[in-house]
């Protein structure tokens, strides 16, 4: 897309805003889904050359200037999204739904989760928490305290039973989550 004046910008940003939440991704780079990730980055690169925000900072219209910023960072979510195999897999998945932008929700998270974020109960929370410092800190006793004052909050929970095993056998006590 080669640079355009103030008023060829203006009829662009006009025609393509309004239509923006009914283009996939594809769609807004003008590619198709089966393109190599070197022609999507082409193809961003292309666009992105006439869009970018320095390019228009000039502009006195501030509503064209919004226009632009938000085309440009649909452009920018396009780009990460399609440029990214797990991401484009996720999006390929949503495109099936009917849906045509890729939202967090949509993604599976691939983030560590916390021992925890299974802990219902705020108290054993806690505890668990101060049980782990402990371990943290070497100071076994402490953890085997504190461990068991978050079980007597939450006594099914897996990972207080877990870490009760661990501590008991690492001082050397007979025993697992029944014992007291």
């Amino acid at each position: 897309m080669p640079r355009q004046t103030p008023e060829q910008l203006a009829a662009f940003a006009r025609q393509l805003y309004g239509k923006l939440d009914q283009l996939s991704y594809y769609d807004l780079l003008g590619v198709s889904s089966g393109t190599s990730l070197a022609d999507v980055r082409a193809a961003f690169y292309r666009m992105s050359s006439a869009l970018h925000p320095d390019s228009y900072h000039t502009l006195a219209d501030r509503e064209l200037k919004e226009r632009l910023e938000t085309i440009y960072a649909r452009m920018c979510e396009a780009y990460r999204v399609l440029t990214t195999p797990e991401k484009r897999t996720a999006y390929a998945r949503v495109l099936t739904e009917g849906k045509k932008r890729l939202t967090s929700t949509d993604r599976e998270s691939k983030a560590p989760q916390s021992p925890e974020d299974s802990i219902k109960h705020e108290e054993a929370k806690k505890f668990f928490r101060l049980g782990m410092l402990s371990l943290g800190r070497k100071d076994l006793k402490g953890a085997m305290m504190n461990f068991n004052f978050a079980r007597s909050f939450e006594p099914n929970a897996a990972v207080i039973n877990q870490k009760l095993v661990e501590t008991q056998a690492a001082l050397g006590k007979p025993g697992g989550p029944g014992a007291k």
